[in-house]
């Protein structure tokens, strides 16, 4: 697609012509979805230059730039096949491009009584690509169900949503069928070095709370040396 290519080149120019700060340290850490996050720190021990969330083959989920421990600029997250998801300036508040393909097999309500505010509102968008959301929300359910019953096996159809208040802040669950029964879990997604980054539904300038939905399908047969991998249904 031409436009994922422009993005990206402007990206890499972007880093050819030194807009980015040059910081000391590098620091990695491995997310329990064993993407890892790599970044820099300068001598104040601020995260500052560039910030990318790689998958396996250091394949990119996200990718932007931290200056003096805050986001600025624009950031990009790709899918699993390499195209870009979105673009969003954290300078401008702006998101400038949005894959609209993988947002329409989403679920999302705008949590309002308003008619007008339901049909018109913006939808909430994490600043993460819905692979990433899948594979660490996956990542949790896949954990709290395994520690209620060590001996889980097989497929699990799963829906992973994520309320989201007006202030932009998250809160995750996971909802699925067990003998016949909805059950719901809270997920708590709290990983180091990385937080899911949310954009609120929005109306005439006014923030809304809404819920965002992704139906996944959980594999709990592991098999040693193959990295666990969710499947997104839709």
């Amino acid at each position: 697609m031409k436009c994922d290519h422009l993005i990206k080149t402007a990206f890499i120019v972007a880093i050819n012509l030194g807009v980015l700060c040059t910081a000391n340290a590098q620091k990695t850490i491995i997310l329990s979805d064993q993407s890892k996050v790599v970044y820099a720190m300068n001598d104040s021990k601020k995260i500052e230059g560039v910030y990318s969330v790689l998958k396996e083959e250091d394949k990119v989920y996200l990718r932007g730039i931290y200056k003096d421990n805050a986001r600025t600029g624009n950031w990009y997250a790709f899918n699993d096949d390499g195209k870009v998801f979105l673009r969003y300036n954290y300078d401008l508040k702006k998101l400038l491009f949005l894959d609209t393909t993988s947002i329409n097999r989403l679920k999302v309500e705008i949590d309002t009584k308003d008619p007008e505010v339901k049909e018109k509102a913006s939808i909430p968008v994490p600043i993460t690509s819905i692979d990433q959301y899948i594979s660490l929300l996956g990542t949790e359910l896949k954990r709290v169900v395994k520690t209620e019953n060590k001996n889980a096996d097989g497929t699990l159809e799963a829906n992973l949503i994520t309320k989201i208040d007006k202030n932009g802040k998250p809160t995750y669950q996971a909802q699925y069928l067990a003998d016949g029964i909805l059950v719901t879990k809270k997920l708590v997604v709290s990983e180091k070095g990385f937080d899911i980054d949310w954009i609120p539904a929005s109306y005439n300038g006014v923030d809304y709370p809404s819920t965002f939905s992704v139906k996944a399908r959980i594999n709990f047969t592991e098999k040693p040396g193959i990295k666990q991998r969710f499947i997104w249904v839709y």
